[in-house]
């Protein structure tokens, strides 16, 4: 493409980044948040004249992973308990107890941690989030079909044990404390159901502290503190940017896509909440009557989320938790464009977590993940140190490369079919 519209593009997408910084961090259904897509619904008709919308959903905030430290609290009541069985009147009755809250645990921490579940949602408070949309109609007045652009617009709690401990030790402590739990679970019904001797109280008591011992990076996982929190720079306001640069271009430059080719902007809330938003999204939007925003086939999902390590530009191929693999094609698709880009792409699927394809893969919607962000834990990454000063806007320029190149192929691809 033109290195002096892409260098331009660049510079667009960072200043965009830096005003809404200034919102601070905008963690899930928080007020900071809702100012955001309400700032988003503005700058979206600031700068391509399109009238965006806001589409409200509930949220749990707190229900996903942002319940780990009261998970970790939990484990350590269960303990109480099950230490407090000891007492011979009580034994009965403080050991079902205690087992009781770690099979309690595990069923929650599997279902909202894992797999983003909302089974006990109603154990949190509510509020409400936004997704805020936009559309470019098909310049024919009817589509053949659409291409949607994404990208989260909430970031994260600080998560502790990276900003103030040693990165690379932060998954292996939470890996321990996870080890730990359930462990503890397993020591719970061998000590309720087991013929325990006097004898054996004394193992089970050092291994009930010895687990008790590997809760606590649990409890200090992230922090609640909203002023602690990341500002989202990198994760996701590069993401937000670069979709809201992709759709002026195009609306600047109508010949440049097909007539047929509707485009849509999608700018999600609460990722960072176990994917709320686009869940949201994918239930307003998918198999209702009359409304033809996703449609298998005829839909495809360009999701943006981290473009900042210049080194380190990915096509997610899907979420190992989620247990969601992208379209091949897709995932073929993006590698072929950042390559064409020259930025040297790996291939790689979220260890941890999720991203915002999964919901829409789910519905059988085309859908791939782009990012740029060095995949091993950091300092930055879910902390207060995500701001724009970190990077710079020649890798956002090259994401922008990126998405006009897969948008290409993406149209080639469909009208090929």
């Amino acid at each position: 493409m033109d290195a002096t519209y892409k260098e331009k593009a660049g510079k667009n997408v960072m200043t965009f980044i830096k005003k809404f910084e200034k919102h601070g961090p905008r963690l899930p259904g928080s007020p900071e948040e809702k100012k955001a897509a309400d700032a988003l619904v503005k700058e979206i008709k600031l700068q391509t004249g399109l009238d965006a919308k806001k589409e409200e959903f509930v949220i749990h905030p707190h229900s996903g992973v942002g319940s780990i430290p009261l998970v970790g609290a939990l484990a350590y009541v269960a303990l109480l308990f099950f230490f407090l069985s000891a007492i011979p009147s009580l034994n009965l009755a403080f050991g079902i107890v205690a087992a009781v809250l770690m099979t309690f645990l595990w069923v929650f921490a599997v279902a909202h941690v894992f797999r983003n579940k909302t089974w006990f949602d109603f154990l949190f408070p509510k509020t409400t989030s936004n997704n805020v949309v936009a559309t470019i109609p098909a310049r024919s007045g009817k589509h053949d079909f659409t291409i949607i652009y994404s990208g989260h617009l909430d970031s994260s709690w600080n998560w502790n044990l990276a900003a103030y401990g040693s990165p690379a030790k932060m998954i292996p402590l939470v890996a321990l404390g996870i080890v730990g739990a359930l462990a503890f679970f397993v020591i719970c019904y061998i000590k309720l159901f087991g013929d325990m001797s006097l004898q054996d109280y004394g193992w089970l008591t050092a291994a009930g502290i010895i687990c008790g011992i590997t809760f606590f990076p649990l409890c200090i996982f992230l922090s609640y503190n909203k002023k602690k929190a990341s500002p989202g720079a990198m994760d996701n306001l590069t993401g937000i940017g670069l979709a809201l640069e992709v759709i002026k271009y195009y609306k600047n430059n109508p010949g440049t896509i097909p007539d047929n080719c509707r485009l849509m902007f999608a700018g999600l809330g609460c990722e960072e909440a176990g994917l709320r938003g686009s869940f949201a999204y994918v239930k307003e939007h998918f198999g209702k009557e009359g409304d033809d925003t996703l449609v298998k086939g005829k839909t495809y999902v360009l999701n943006i989320d981290s473009i900042a390590d210049k080194d380190d530009f990915e096509v997610v191929q899907g979420d190992i938790w989620q247990t969601t693999f992208f379209p091949k094609k897709m995932c073929d698709m993006a590698f072929e464009a950042m390559t064409e880009a020259g930025v040297n792409p790996k291939r790689i699927y979220n260890p941890i977590g999720g991203c915002d394809s999964t919901p829409f893969h789910k519905k059988g919607i085309d859908t791939v993940t782009l990012a740029a962000q060095d995949p091993v834990a950091s300092s930055y990454y879910h902390t207060f140190r995500d701001v724009s000063s970190r990077f710079d806007e020649g890798v956002v320029a090259n994401g922008f490369d990126v998405l006009l190149r897969l948008t290409d192929k993406v149209v080639e691809y469909h009208n090929n079919k």
